[in-house]
């Protein structure tokens, strides 16, 4: 007796253990899935393999059911080069590990593929019709949503298995199709009629069975309005239900009750009785039927997330159907074990093929419950059970194995019903994370691969925009600055060949005579200063013309730079709009120079002065009267000599009074000449002044200079923007190569980070499912103690 007990605490104490080793890693758990979460939102939306998922299924449309309880990953999974994860094998618990034959542990043992995903397989609900595909339209940022929320109810479903790892009672929740016998079933293992049982489905609410010890050993029926909120120490917390109200209540369920809490006795021995057993709080919780209704099956599907031990019954006449299906694939995703009841076995007549149909069932729905289909699956009729209960008489020798096996299931095998499906979970979920992971360490290394060889491609382009860039600035400077020196030294040159020339332009003004010498002369000067206005809008046109010249030569270049970047293709008519027309184009830009105006402060001012029609300039009258002088010399060298001779013999006849006449005569006479000259050469005179002093007042206000610097400054003016457009488009197109550019290496850092953090996951994850698989290894444990 006393090693029986020692043996007991030993098993507590292991299995305490156990508890606590698996409550660590279920938190380790959640702290991944957390992480991955914050990862996926704020870093690398993670990538899901929808491609092989749609492929797959496409494959596999019509083949017949898929388990979806996930495989779990094996110790040796690696990565393999290239693209996509390597190959994965399932990974079983110690406690998974069936007795069975070869074949079963084979069919077991498959490998994973995209399909196997289970707890983080996002539910698409994809069509693989053609257009009617939706994997095109969902985009990377849709899908890392749905996989945060997937990531979300994952850590809600493990604070679920946390409460249930820490919790000393079991839950077993007894549940199937409708008639199919659970509340029977549950009366039976009481060997009491406490839930109501009728031939058509009754049971409305779900129903909490308990050892009446639980409250101070007193029988009673609280219906529970909140379940989350019940205390069995508040009676504000629930309403106490007579037995006689009990079927009434279960079968209507007219003051909508969430669940009926039922404290109840059972008089047998500890070693009979599943309740009370001595060493375990147990409760077993009668469901409604799937399929009552859709919110009593959602409220079913969701429950037995908090169930330690699922016992699910069959109605032997109609098998497994559509909603049982869909229940066990949902529950296998963290029970690999159902307890399986086939109720109402003694009405079927061929009881071997029923039976060979249902374990055919069984086998693909439940692997693992089909290897330990002994003492998992069992044939039992409930009512004759209860019947030969009434009676007093010994019951039926199938009901008694089905019944010792829950208990052993339930009580002795803690671990395989209580802690193994959270096991199972965690297994689960860090098989997919580690799948995931492989995944997403591929999806990394083909990402860096793409923008290695994007950029390996766009650098030949960016360094030939850099180099034509720097060719086309320098091209577009010297243009402006050749357009510029040009107009400057035309207008120079011709101004200043103008300003020397002006008296030329005054020939052509027809001299009237003496008496409109003051016309004349205002003719002169009006012709010498419409002569400059024409030259200086001749220099004008000339810059118009070198402008235009210019634009020619930068439009090459802007030609040459479209050729470089088609999208700006667009826009190219905003170059040459106005060169379509040359006159519309010359005329454009003569009008972006500055207006002539006057041409000179100066001549706005100048007038007629006395001093332009005399010629006071003695080196000029000497030369003239110098030349006059030998004409007269010339003219009179042939008969000097005998005119002296005449002269001297007048003389020697005439008297001094005569001969100082002669001379006065003489003198008059030259004098006379002399003004003739002057009178003569008047115009010439006004000509040669007039042009002087306009020369001079140009040259002192500057006029040649102004001019040349007004026009450079107006060609650089009209050529610049054109330059300044080039550039500024050529650095356009670096500036967006760049941020390309820019935008490549950031996102490769962001996928060379991510790498490293999914290799590193994956890593962690399966460090950390060893670790769960560690748990029910006999081995470490005994290692503890």
């Amino acid at each position: 007796m006393n090693a029986t007990r020692q043996e007991q605490e030993i098993q507590q104490r292991v299995f305490a253990d156990k508890c606590q080793r698996l409550h660590t890693h279920l938190v380790g758990t959640k702290t991944l899935l957390r992480e991955i979460g914050e990862y996926n939102r704020s870093k690398w939306p993670v990538h899901y393999p929808l491609a092989r998922i749609a492929q797959a299924a496409a494959t596999n449309a019509g083949n017949g059911l898929r388990r979806s309880n996930s495989m779990l990953l094996n110790s040796e999974s690696t990565l393999v080069e290239g693209l996509g994860p390597a190959p994965i094998r399932r990974a079983m618990t110690t406690e998974d590990v069936p007795s069975s034959s070869s074949s079963d542990t084979e069919a077991s043992e498959r490998l994973l593929d995209v399909n196997d995903l289970s707890v983080l397989k996002l539910d698409l609900r994809l069509s693989y019709h053609g257009d009617s595909d939706v994997i095109g339209s969902l985009e990377e940022s849709s899908i890392a949503r749905l996989f945060d929320e997937r990531l979300l109810q994952c850590e809600a479903h493990i604070d679920k298995l946390i409460a249930r790892v820490t919790d000393k009672s079991s839950k077993i929740l007894v549940t199937g199709d409708l008639n199919a016998g659970k509340s029977t079933l549950v009366n039976a293992l009481l060997r009491r009629d406490i839930l109501p049982f009728d031939q058509q489905p009754c049971t409305m609410l779900f129903c909490e069975v308990v050892d009446a010890s639980l409250n101070a050993d007193v029988e009673e029926i609280h219906g529970v309005p909140d379940i989350s909120a019940y205390s069995q120490k508040d009676p504000r917390t629930y309403t106490r239900v007579g037995l006689p109200d009990l079927e009434d209540v279960v079968m209507e369920n007219g003051e909508q009750f969430q669940q009926l809490k039922i404290y109840t006795r059972d008089v047998r021995s500890d070693g009979a009785s599943l309740l009370h057993n001595g060493s375990v709080d147990v409760a077993l919780i009668d469901s409604p039927g799937l399929n009552r209704d859709s919110l009593k099956t959602t409220q079913l599907f969701a429950r037995q997330e908090e169930i330690d031990v699922v016992v699910f019954v069959v109605n032997a006449e109609n098998h497994f159907t559509l909603s049982g299906q869909d229940f066990l694939v949902s529950a296998g995703n963290e029970k690999a074990h159902i307890f399986i009841v086939v109720n109402r076995f003694d009405a079927i007549r061929r009881k071997d093929r029923c039976e060979r149909m249902i374990l055919d069932q069984i086998r693909d729905l439940s692997p693992l419950t089909y290897a330990e289909r002994s003492d998992l699956v069992h044939f039992v009729s409930a009512h004759e059970q209860l019947a030969a209960e009434r009676a007093g008489t010994q019951g039926a020798d199938s009901f008694s194995r089905m019944e010792k096996s829950l208990r052993s299931f339930a009580l002795e095998q803690r671990f395989k019903s209580k802690l193994a499906p959270a096991q199972r979970y965690a297994m689960n979920v860090l098989g997919d994370v580690q799948y995931l992971a492989a995944e997403n360490v591929a999806a990394a290394t083909k990402r860096i691969q793409e923008i290695n060889a994007l950029l390996r491609e766009s650098m030949p382009r960016y360094e030939t925009l850099l180099q034509e860039r720097t060719d086309t600035s320098r091209q577009a400077e010297a243009a402006l600055d050749d357009g510029c020196a040009e107009v400057r030294r035309h207008t120079s040159t011709h101004l200043t060949n103008t300003t020397r020339h002006l008296q030329d332009v005054a020939e052509k003004v027809a001299y009237p005579g003496l008496l409109s010498l003051w016309n004349y002369a205002e003719s002169v000067l009006l012709a010498m200063v419409r002569h400059l206005e024409h030259e200086v809008s001749e220099c004008d046109r000339f810059a118009c013309f070198t402008i235009q010249h210019a634009r020619a030569d930068l439009a090459r270049l802007e030609d040459h730079r479209r050729a470089l970047d088609d999208s700006e293709a667009k826009d190219a008519s905003s170059w040459n709009d106005n060169d379509d027309d040359g006159s519309t184009s010359g005329s454009l830009t003569a009008s972006q120079l500055a207006p002539i105006g006057s041409i000179s402060n100066a001549l706005d001012t100048v007038q007629l002065e006395l001093s332009d029609f005399v010629d006071f300039d003695i080196a000029h009258n000497w030369a003239a009267l110098t030349s006059v002088s030998t004409a007269l010399t010339l003219l009179a060298s042939k008969s000097m000599a005998s005119n002296a001779l005449t002269l001297l013999r007048l003389s020697s006849t005439m008297g001094p009074q005569t001969a100082r006449r002669l001379m006065v005569a003489s003198a008059a006479l030259i004098g006379l000449g002399s003004v003739f000259y002057v009178v003569s050469d008047m115009d010439a005179t006004v000509r040669r002044k007039l042009s002087a002093r306009l020369e001079l007042m140009l040259d002192d206000e500057g006029f040649v200079q102004h001019h040349a610097e007004r026009l450079t400054t107006e060609a650089s003016r009209a050529i610049r923007p054109f330059v300044w457009h080039l550039q500024h488009t050529f650095q356009r197109m670096v500036e967006a190569e760049e941020h390309r550019r820019a935008d490549h290496l950031r996102r490769r850092h962001v996928a060379q980070d991510s790498q490293i953090y999914f290799d590193e996951l994956r890593i962690k994850a399966h460090a950390l499912a060893n670790q769960v698989r560690a748990v029910g290894n006999a081995d470490a444990v005994n290692s503890h103690f």
